[in-house]
């Protein structure tokens, strides 16, 4: 795997063509490789060592599954619809992002339903959401059927909505409140009104070929790591993983075409795992 920049980093991510949870260390060589991995969009590994993800391989086998480190399963849940969203909480619960008619669905750390708020979306069913993240008392939404990133209160009802660029996917929200989304066409940042203060698209950073900007982590410096996926037709077409400052100077990237062929997420895991999963930073 080629590694460009003056940083490094440990990282896994998910590859949705070859179906595996995959280890890198920082001099791009892998590490562990978990497989039956199926349609994994977003996963998580927690500060115990366990690994999180969400599994969107069919209706019937939908959901999201805590692993052990030696890729065993601890817990499963089967959701009954399209899921591309989970997220750990820190009281223990997980948050699942549920397709069809949306909802925002709560379980414990066994399984068992905590809480259930349906979320407010007329469009098409498999566009309904991607993902959900629970932050402070807000929960906030990318509904890419509406072409939307909504801030909803704890109850489900609507704070604020703001447009977005079509065939958005993740998000982070900066400390200063700030909403940064990755979408086909890159990636852009919106201040408290909405508005477009930032891009990041292929015209600024041409050698990455963005392709569909995926998985997003903000870094304790501030910068931010993106995972640009090669599905629909696109395979080996660009670099799948950088870093990228404010100034849009790549201060990292893996290309690891050859090894890996779809990856649709990453954690970078030389961070503070606890701050990673429930600030959250992804």
């Amino acid at each position: 795997m080629k590694i460009t920049g003056n940083e490094r980093h440990s990282f896994v991510c998910s590859d949705t063509a070859t179906n595996k949870l995959i280890f890198i260390d920082k001099d791009g060589k892998i590490t562990q490789e978990i497989c039956d991995i199926v349609g994994a969009f977003d996963l998580w590994v927690l500060p115990n060592g366990k690994i999180l993800y969400a599994h969107n391989s069919g209706i019937d086998t939908a959901g999201v599954t805590i692993l052990n480190s030696d890729g065993s399963v601890a817990m499963r849940y089967l959701a009954g619809k399209e899921i591309f969203s989970c997220q750990p909480l820190e009281n223990g619960n997980i948050l699942l992002g549920l397709l069809g008619e949306p909802q925002l669905l709560e379980i414990d750390s066994n399984g068992n339903k905590v809480s259930q708020i349906n979320i407010p979306y007329e469009g098409p069913s498999h566009e309904g959401m991607r993902l959900a993240r629970k932050i402070g008392n807000a929960y906030f939404l990318v509904q890419p059927g509406i072409n939307k990133i909504r801030k909803l209160s704890i109850n489900g009802e609507i704070i604020t909505e703001f447009d977005i660029r079509p065939d958005a996917f993740g998000l982070v929200v900066l400390p200063n409140g700030h909403i940064v989304y990755s979408c086909m066409s890159g990636a852009y940042e919106l201040d408290e009104n909405g508005k477009e203060i930032w891009d990041l698209t292929n015209s600024d950073i041409p050698q990455i070929s963005i392709r569909w900007l995926l998985g997003i982590q903000l870094l304790s410096n501030g910068n931010l790591v993106f995972t640009n996926w090669m599905g629909h037709g696109h395979l080996d077409e660009g670099i799948q993983f950088f870093e990228v400052d404010n100034q849009k100077k790549i201060v990292w990237s893996l290309d690891g075409r050859g090894r890996l062929l779809m990856p649709a997420t990453l954690q970078i895991l030389d961070e503070d795992l606890k701050k990673v999963c429930f600030t959250p930073m992804k």
